[in-house]
């Protein structure tokens, strides 16, 4: 494809259940699943007054015991990753 090529698509996801949209997420390689964490945070971080704050503490409070350990569990790793780096 030449640098000139564009390519124009609409996807209509709004019939996806989280579970079809979890399913997608982990079929996904490692970077691209950080990638997309990485794009959550580009396009939350631009919301109105509490933004993402208060949208991860409405988050957190529907979160059941796998979520809390998925997230948990994620969390630890960039935190250990965060302190080698330093």
């Amino acid at each position: 494809m030449s640098p000139e090529t564009t390519v124009s698509r609409t996807i209509e996801l709004n019939d996806l259940t989280p579970s079809e949209i979890a399913k997608l997420f982990c079929d996904l390689h490692g970077d691209d699943q950080a990638d997309f964490f990485k794009h959550v945070w580009l396009i939350a971080k631009t919301w109105p007054g509490a933004g993402w704050c208060q949208q991860s503490c409405d988050i957190a409070s529907h979160l059941n015991a796998d979520g809390r350990d998925a997230i948990t569990t994620l969390y630890g790793h960039v935190a250990a990753l965060a302190q080698v780096k330093a």
